[in-house]
């Protein structure tokens, strides 16, 4: 009895989309919670949507909030010059919290805001912010598995030509991805 021999490559492709086929699940559960992140940045909206914010909790202890305007995430990206909040918190413990900082340089939050990101790798942004003594806050007010929801807002100053800057009326709702 002859037994048809079946060539190594066909092996190859079905164990691959065999893998493909498990890893979509996990990636599709990962990607489900519609993100959404808005501020007024000196009197003007800033929104960032889905594709543009990075929620990530990468040790224990640490959140880091990553925002991009909106459709900034998107590819091709927007001609238009993206703005990016960054919101990185260390002494979190994954519940609801309100992170208060009058004084600058608190070792609980550093916020910082880049203003027409250089499109340029390591380039300079047009603007760079950095928080300063204020009414500084960041509230988290709901925690449900890997989805965050909270409100913020921040005093910062241009760290070239000291120009203040307000961020009031934050709020957001971000999922870490990370699978």
């Amino acid at each position: 009895m002859h037994i048809p021999s079946v060539p190594r490559y066909a092996c190859a492709l079905t164990l691959a989309v065999a893998a493909i086929g498990l890893t979509l699940p996990l990636a599709a559960q990962a990607d489900n919670t519609p993100q959404r992140l808005s501020a007024t940045i000196d009197g003007k909206l800033f929104e960032s949507d889905d594709s543009g914010i990075m929620y990530l909790v990468p040790r224990k202890g640490v959140l880091n909030l990553m925002a991009s305007t909106k459709g900034g995430g998107a590819y091709p990206p927007p001609s238009r010059p993206e703005d990016k909040l960054n919101i990185n918190c260390s002494d979190y413990d994954g519940k609801p919290v309100k992170f208060t900082f009058a004084k600058s340089g608190s070792r609980s939050c550093e916020i910082s805001f880049n203003k027409g990101v250089s499109k340029k790798p390591f380039g300079d942004p047009e603007a760079e912010y950095r928080m300063v003594d204020g009414k500084n806050q960041l509230e988290i007010t709901s925690v449900k598995g890997k989805v965050i929801e909270g409100t913020f807002s921040f005093e910062l100053v241009e760290i070239k030509t000291k120009a203040k800057m307000t961020i009031t009326g934050g709020t957001f709702k971000a999922e870490d991805r990370q699978l």
